[in-house]
């Protein structure tokens, strides 16, 4: 049973959504996850409680892999005109259980340090938010076996990973640009999130300003060149970056400010990758809350149109008919998280380039403490 471990998550969700179409029930289903992913039986392809306190230790809700269960890896990425576009911002893998009508979604961090197939059977590791990006990327990476190349590659890339990460086979990933979720946001007419921390970031990167010198001599910038390294370099340069500030409680936002409260990585406060990890979920809880208030069906179907031309995943139209025909209603289902963190499995480190990464507290590239911990077995 998914939720012993665990106090039950129930989506109390309005019922006049069941009335959208039958494909809405991908939307609710797993979009609740990390990334908000529609994918419709009418149009198949496939292209090129509050927030957990995610400072203390939980006991992992129990997850295993049985003839009734199915798993979709959820991805999101920045796209096109985003530093490092390809790379996998946030990366969940929700486990559905068919038969006792139950959902866990597993968040992975995105700077787990993990040994990746990038020369045919050799490894070599990076942080697992490059494998999207390394999959699609014949011209660095061009002796990848061929599952790993091409259209998928990306996404069967990702998939390895993640099974690797929580002992779990993937069956299916969606991945969507978070370019359509700003703009299907914004044609919602923006959305109300329950801010459950209030935040200051003065580092949130702005978008164009990436090389600016901010008026730093080149004298200047070889020194600091010699001095610091990773986001200590970068902090020298003030001009690339904005304030963000989030008070709590409720608040209304639009597409571009939702993607900033779900970006965000600086704060003192409230920064890294597990908070922003809830607050990806703050602003999913939002857009369902949305959807369920729209007055008519109609308002729904440009959303559904912007978020269909942003999502990639390997669900075809029969894999999709399967899942609505096994799963049945998804208001029947109940949600839990998992988060896998430096208070459970991982523990803080450096690459040898410098990089910030994470670790399993068993060692490099060991995750049967993890696969135990997501299972339920774990020693208390």
């Amino acid at each position: 049973m998914f939720l012993k471990k665990l106090k039950e998550r129930v989506l109390h969700l309005d019922r006049r959504i069941v009335k959208l179409t039958a494909s809405l029930f991908t939307l609710f289903f797993v979009g609740i996850g990390l990334s908000y992913l529609y994918f419709t039986l009418s149009r198949p392809y496939v292209a090129g409680d509050k927030t957990v306190n995610i400072t203390e230790a939980m006991p992992a809700t129990p997850v295993v892999d049985s003839p009734d269960t199915f798993n979709v890896l959820l991805l999101g990425y920045g796209g096109a005109g985003h530093d490092g576009g390809n790379l996998t911002d946030s990366i969940t893998l929700a486990s559905v259980d068919t038969k006792e009508k139950e959902v866990v979604l597993i968040s992975i961090p995105r700077d787990l340090w993990i040994a990746l197939p990038v020369d045919y059977d050799n490894t070599q590791n990076y942080k697992i938010n490059a494998a999207y990006a390394i999959g699609g990327d014949e011209n660095k990476y061009p002796n990848k076996k061929p599952v790993y190349r091409g259209e998928e590659g990306g996404g069967e890339l990702a998939k390895y990973a993640a099974s690797i990460v929580t002992g779990l086979e993937v069956d299916y990933y969606m991945s969507i640009n978070f370019d359509g979720l700003v703009d299907a946001i914004d044609l919602l007419g923006g959305i109300e999130v329950d801010v459950s921390n209030p935040f200051d970031d003065y580092f949130y990167p702005v978008k164009g300003l990436e090389n600016e010198t901010c008026g730093i001599s080149g004298e200047d910038i070889a020194e600091f060149h010699q001095k610091y390294s990773g986001f200590q370099l970068e902090k020298q340069f003030e001009c690339r970056y904005e304030h963000l500030h989030f008070e709590k409680g409720l608040q209304k936002i639009d597409g571009e400010t939702a993607l900033k409260f779900v970006r965000s990585r600086h704060s003192d406060q409230y920064g890294g990758d597990f908070a922003r990890s809830a607050r990806q979920h703050e602003i999913l809880a939002a857009i369902k809350n949305k959807l369920i208030s729209l007055d008519a069906i109609s308002q729904a179907s440009p959303v559904l149109n912007k978020l269909t031309g942003s999502v990639n995943t390997d669900l075809d139209s029969e894999a999709i008919k399967q899942i609505l025909t096994k799963a049945g209603n998804p208001l029947d289902y109940k949600i839990a998280h998992i988060y896998l963190t430096e208070d459970n499995v991982f523990y803080s480190s450096s690459s040898s380039g410098g990089q910030y990464i994470l670790i399993p507290r068993e060692g490099v590239n060991k995750w049967s403490e993890v696969h135990k911990y997501i299972s339920g077995d774990a020693s208390d």
